[in-house]
């Protein structure tokens, strides 16, 4: 089984902190859990970290993704 937390650093204080890759999404808004500012996720942020926390999370739910589907066909064989 694949991890599917993904790490997001805040831009704020830098902690880093983790968040399942199922929400991580564009237009997503997650509190830090240090310093509780508000973050949101964009596709055409600035942030490097945030945007490779977005791709992360991509990479992640695409890979369960071909799991689901892979456990599926072996069940339907």
């Amino acid at each position: 089984m694949i991890d599917d937390k993904v790490k997001i650093r805040c831009p704020y204080c830098t902690r880093i902190f983790r968040d399942r890759a199922s929400r991580l999404r564009p237009d997503y808004q997650i509190n830090c859990s240090d310093c509780n500012r508000l973050i949101t996720f964009s596709s055409d942020t600035e942030d490097p970290h945030l945007r490779r926390a977005l791709k992360t999370a991509r990479e992640i739910r695409m890979v369960c993704e071909m799991e689901f589907q892979r456990a599926r066909a072996a069940a339907m064989n």
